[in-house]
Parts: structure tokens; C-alpha cells; sequence
């Protein structure tokens, strides 16, 4: 099934345009993910030894893992071993046609194999590539290596977290893959008017720096931290609560008008003045809105909210929101098809208005390296 959204028409807007990938892991799968969606074909070159460590990691649909086979649906695997230099001249032939190329190895690796900007970009001035690597490309960054991990702690996000855990979700890998996505967008539109592409870094550590930039200002002028503020979940306005069946509802009534109509569906006007309150006071109401929407079921709390006009939203877990009927009609859950048939319920286009998932499964290993080969006069086995 493929996603297209009833607002889009005409061609995709990368529609001929060729993609190069090199990387590997997390963020450059999110990140082909994205041209994808927007009409890019996209050519991923795998080491024929086993190929993006992403393929293993369980569970498997169709011997492929899921993450895999959810973010690259539609995309081209080509298997070259980039230590042969036989292969490396086929990369380099394909970088000659292509429009973006995108990399994930550590700084230097790339040159030492004749394929980096400075060589790809002379033979083919048009090209656009994109470097993700871990602390960018200058001496004190560009011989580190990390995962997400090391770079949601050391750009400061990880301190940032409620409760000091480890987050579940890559915040580092995730982020920097989108902004990598806009990098190239740009440069894909500076060339139009150039008629030059670009060579530019994405350093993985400034994945964060989106989330981290109001909690460096504050810190900057005097403030605290994002633990401190309205947003951080202390203040009895910004909060969950439990309701009388276990479900949980999200409150967010920052604006004075939303914060009156929760306390008069709660019958509690008189806590008026505590919304954000992080004292004494603000735990005392706090206490006082979780006795109250412990007395009915969450069902009850939401279509109250909704009559009213109020921002109250349920807690899903996985499986609800996979199965809300938001994310339905708003097209933004779809069928991922697996490579063994079936298929998976996964997030569609992330750029919603502008994307259109491609009906094709993630490919099997090298599953294209013959076909592109050919097409591109590459003689190979």
C-alpha cells in the first residue's frame, strides 16, 4: 500500500533524483527514509559481510529485522566491499551520476578509499554529500567515535531527562538525521540556482541541540534547567494523572483559559492561582486533581475535554496509538510490507504533506547489485 496524502499531486518533489548511500546504522536509515518518501531513488551500497548491522538486530520479519525493514522500504541494496579498489571504482562511477551521496564513516576513512568530497566532488561538481559523522570533522572531533548514547550525554541532553534514565528512543541519531534531511534539501535547491552542489558535515553530536537550545539560553542568563520550567512536568497544569480505570490522561493547559475550563470540569475553580506552582501549594492541588479524576474512568475525562474544547489526550502505549483513529484518517500509520509477505503497522511519510511511501519492501542483501551494475555499464559478479 502506498501513503499518499489527498493534499499532494503531481510528480514527488525528488522525483530523478539519484541517492548514493553509504552509511550505516540508525541515522542514515532515518535519513533515507526521508528522500525516499520524497520521490528520491535511492541506492544503498551494503558490505557483502552481512551488510547494515540493522538487518540483525531482532525482531526479524522475513529474516530482516523490523526496524530495517520499516525505514527502508523502497530503497536499492548493492553490495561492495569499499576496501577493494575494484569497488571503489565503481562507487566512484555511480557518485559521477549521482545528485547526493550521504557517508557514516569516521573522518578521513572515506579519503584514504579516493572517494571523498574533495575527489567525488571534482569529477562530479553538481554532487551534494553529506558527511554524518559522530563530533564533526575538526581535530578535537574527528578521530572520536560514540552511539547515541555518548552523544545525547555529552551535548547535555541526557542530563535534561526527568528521572536520569536512559532514554528509549535515539534523540542524538534520530534528530541529527533530520537535520541532515534539510541540509540536503537546501543544498539540492541552492544548486538549482548555483548549478554547484556542496560538501557538508552533520555531526551526530548536535543531534540535541534543537531540544537543548531554551535550556542553554536560560542557563546562559542566570536560569535553571529544563527540569525547571512549566514544560517539565512539576506544575499542576502540565501533567498526567491517573483515572479511575488505570488509564492515564496528558493535561497541557498552559494558557489561563485552558487551565480554567480543566478546573471547572473538575469542580476545583478555587486552585486557580497554583497552575504553576512547583511549591508546597502546587503539590497540594496536584494532589487534589489526581483525587478527582480518580473518581471516573479516562473515557469520561476525554469526552468531557472534547465537549469543552480541552487539551487533555490519553497516554498510549504502543498499541494504541497504533490504533487511534487520529493516526488513521490522518494517513499517518500505513502497512510496511515485508520482505516474506504480511505486513507491519509502522509511522508513515514523516513529511506527511510531501511524502509518498513506496509500496515496495526493504530490499534483501544486494538484492539489486546485478541490476544497477548493468545499468550502469559496472561490470561485476
Amino acid at each position: 500500500m502506498t501513503s499518499t496524502p489527498a493534499s499532494t499531486t503531481g510528480p514527488p518533489p525528488l522525483a530523478g533524483c539519484l541517492v548514493l548511500d553509504l552509511s550505516r546504522m540508525l541515522p542514515g536509515v532515518v535519513l533515507a527514509r526521508q528522500l525516499i518518501d520524497l520521490g528520491a531513488r535511492l541506492i544503498r551500497v551494503e558490505d557483502p559481510a552481512g551488510g547494515d548491522p540493522m538487518r540483525q538486530l531482532p525482531p526479524l520479519v522475513g529474516g530482516i529485522g523490523a526496524g530495517f525493514a520499516a525505514f527502508m522500504r523502497g530503497a536499492e541494496s548493492v553490495c561492495l566491499d569499499l576496501r577493494q579498489p575494484a569497488d571503489q571504482a565503481r562507487v566512484r562511477r555511480l557518485a559521477g551520476v549521482a545528485d547526493v551521496l550521504v557517508e557514516s564513516f569516521r573522518p578521513g576513512t572515506m579519503e584514504r578509499w579516493g572517494l571523498g568530497a574533495a575527489d567525488l566532488r571534482a569529477a562530479n561538481p553538481r554532487l551534494v554529500y553529506l558527511s554524518l559523522s559522530a563530533y564533526g570533522r575538526s581535530p578535537a572531533g574527528a578521530d572520536r567515535v560514540g552511539h547515541d548514547l555518548n552523544f545525547t550525554a555529552e551535548a547535555g541532553a541526557l542530563s535534561q531527562l526527568g528521572g536520569g534514565g536512559i532514554p528509549s528512543t535515539q534523540l542524538a541519531d534520530i534528530s541529527a538525521a533530520l537535520l541532515a534531511c534539510s541540509s540536503i534539501l537546501a543544498a539540492l535547491l541552492a544548486r538549482e540556482r548555483s548549478g554547484r552542489g556542496a560538501f557538508l558535515d552533520q555531526p551526530l553530536v548536535a543531534g540535541p541541540m534543537p531540544f537543548l537550545t531554551w535550556a542553554w539560553a536560560d542557563a546562559a542568563a542566570g536560569g535553571g534547567s529544563l527540569l525547571d520550567t512549566v514544560l517539565a512536568g512539576r506544575c499542576p497544569c502540565y501533567r498526567t494523572y491517573s483515572c479511575g480505570d488505570g488509564g492515564q490522561v496528558a493535561v497541557a493547559a498552559i494558557e489561563p483559559k485552558f487551565w480554567i475550563g480543566v478546573l471547572d470540569m473538575l469542580g476545583l475553580p478555587d486552585l486557580f492561582a497554583t497552575g504553576i506552582d512547583t511549591g508546597d501549594t502546587g503539590r497540594q492541588a496536584v494532589e487534589a486533581m489526581q483525587a478527582a479524576f480518580a473518581t471516573q474512568p479516562c473515557a469520561h475525562w476525554l469526552a468531557l475535554a472534547a465537549e469543552r474544547g480541552l487539551p487533555l489526550s490519553p497516554v498510549h502505549d504502543l498499541d494504541g496509538a497504533r490504533s487511534a483513529a487520529f493516526f488513521r484518517d490522518a494517513g499517518l500509520v500505513e502497512a510496511t510490507p515485508a520482505p516474506s509477505g504480511g505486513s507491519l503497522a509502522t509511522p508513515g511519510p514523516f513529511l506527511h504533506t510531501l511524502g509518498r511511501t513506496p509500496a515496495r519492501p526493504a530490499p534483501l542483501l544486494g538484492e539489486h547489485t546485478a541490476a544497477v551494475l548493468e545499468e550502469f555499464g559496472l561490470d561485476g559478479d
